[in-house]
């Protein structure tokens, strides 16, 4: 992986509350840096994710659900013994 080399201002504040978890983890800034970014791209791929499948499941296409998922799913369950 290609690596480069970007100048980023922190405000102090942040660093001093990055640096008990740093040290915690054995970590270094960089190290840290990336590790915050990469789990902030995928909190932001997962919300893009939900709201483009929001409205996926229609009421039609379910009817076994119109009562509802605990409803259902009870409903599988009843009669077998675990």
């Amino acid at each position: 992986m290609e690596r480069v080399v970007k100048t980023i201002r922190f405000p102090g504040d942040i660093l001093e509350q990055m640096r008990p978890f740093m040290n915690k983890n054995r970590m270094n800034f960089t190290s840290f840096v990336i590790e915050a970014i990469k789990n902030y791209i995928r909190v932001l791929k997962y919300k893009e994710g939900i709201e483009s499948s929001f409205g996926a499941w229609k009421k039609g296409d379910h009817p076994e659900l119109a009562e509802g998922g605990d409803h259902y799913i009870r409903n599988m369950r009843r009669g077998r013994s675990i």
